[in-house]
């Protein structure tokens, strides 16, 4: 059969995306374009409304075409109602169900209509996978999270926290290396709360995956204060790695404490700080990346140009700024909402103060020499690789998967512009 898969959503998705491409590929399935494609798979994401708005129009356009149309993602988890309602013939099936693929495709094509939600989860490592860029690979570490967000629909389709075993992370980066990948994403909904239900935490993790002998980076994905706050001295020791990206993320999702509370995110705006100030002062050229949620239920004016005093104090390197949006099934949805037109006046403000961190943060790099991994070609002409501490530079030319010598010679908004030397 005939197998388009369409991906919406982080780093996750798109590792399960390449999962079941790997072992749709094994089986004989061939992964072709919308177009040429018996089957539609719709890996879906329902972190944004404006992501859900999406899909369902997608949903919407597909329902009277004749390919066979399977939905799966966070979204199948928890707006199963939903998707009926727009495609009433797709098969839909959860998150747990990616490592079963074969079997689930196999009676879609005897004409099977699959639903299947509930089941006991699988391991999301060591498997078959067809890599969108065979330079990275996508390993993930965990799925679920040990939080309670007033505002996170995610919780609700990925349940608690499960940490996959250490020895099969190795294992699946180690393969990854040997495939020819250079650079490495080890990703989970929280990166930072990895083993706390194991007790092999992440700086143990890092330490094991550094020690695979080849040359390749990391870079670990999202993680929260409220975890990294206990292992922040353990994880910086990690960082020194010369195979670490030099790159946080930590999303502080508020510059107000006030706000934190509302949200039930378990720290406050002081501490936070205190992880950025530890982890600049042992690594002062590391990027630094948050999310702000701007127009949170209830947010005053007072309590918003507090994140514009983060930004201003801080100067994160990239932020990743969200509009507040009802999600079903949240707690905040039941909350007093901010006036949708001062939640717009808001987000631009903070988008402004944001350029202007992000301007003079990239400024400082110009002059800068040292070498920089080639990782992909861009959309509109030459090369995007990464330096040391992740900040992605374009050069004219040069072979992916190869590192070259470098000097900055420009700094843009979201990147910087080198010159090969």
């Amino acid at each position: 059969m005939n197998i388009f898969i369409e991906t919406y959503g982080c780093s996750a998705n798109q590792s399960n995306s390449e999962i079941m491409g790997g072992l749709l590929s094994e089986s004989g399935h061939t992964l072709t374009s919308e177009e040429n494609a018996d089957m539609i798979i719709i890996n879906t994401c329902t972190v944004k409304i404006q992501t859900e708005r999406k899909i369902i129009r997608r949903l919407e356009k597909l329902r009277y075409s004749s390919k066979k149309i399977l939905v799966t993602g966070c979204m199948s988890e928890v707006q199963k109602d939903r998707i009926e309602e727009m495609h009433p013939e797709a098969s839909i099936i959860g998150l747990n169900e990616i490592g079963r693929i074969k079997n689930i495709v196999r009676r879609i094509e005897a004409d099977e209509r699959v639903v299947i939600l509930e089941s006991d989860p699988t391991d999301m490592v060591c498997l078959p996978k067809t890599r969108i860029n065979p330079m990275i690979n996508i390993t993930q570490i965990a799925t679920g999270c040990l939080g309670d967000c007033a505002y996170c629909i995610v919780r609700s389709a990925k349940g608690a926290l499960r940490s996959f075993p250490v020895n099969s992370i190795v294992d699946d980066v180690r393969q990854a290396v040997k495939d020819g990948c250079k650079e490495i994403w080890l990703t989970a909904q929280d990166t930072g709360c990895y083993g706390f239900d194991t007790g092999v935490k992440l700086p143990a993790l890092l330490r094991k995956v550094t020690a695979i002998d080849d040359d390749f980076r990391i870079r670990i994905g999202m993680m929260n204060p409220d975890h990294v706050r206990s292992i922040a001295g353990d994880l910086i020791v990690a960082f020194s790695s010369d195979k670490m990206y030099k790159f946080l993320h930590m999303p502080i999702q508020s510059g107000s404490d006030e706000v934190l509370k509302n949200m039930n995110r378990r720290y406050t705006i002081e501490e936070a700080g205190e992880i950025i100030d530890r982890f600049k002062k042992a690594i002062p050229d590391i990027t630094f990346s948050t999310d702000i949620i701007v127009g949170f239920p209830g947010e005053t004016e007072e309590q918003f140009k507090k994140s514009l005093d983060f930004v201003n104090t801080y100067k994160p390197d990239i932020v990743n700024i969200s509009r507040y949006g009802i999600r079903p099934l949240t707690r905040a949805a039941k909350m007093d909402q901010v006036d949708g037109n001062d939640v717009k006046r808001r987000s631009k403000l903070l988008t402004d103060a944001v350029d202007a961190a992000c301007i003079e943060r990239n400024e400082k790099w110009i002059g800068w020499k040292g070498p920089v991994l080639l990782s992909e070609n861009g959309e509109k002409g030459g090369i995007l690789g990464r330096n040391f501490a992740y900040k992605q530079v374009v050069v004219d030319d040069g072979q992916l998967g190869k590192f070259v010598d470098v000097e900055i010679i420009e700094a843009r908004k979201g990147y910087l512009i080198g010159r090969r030397v």
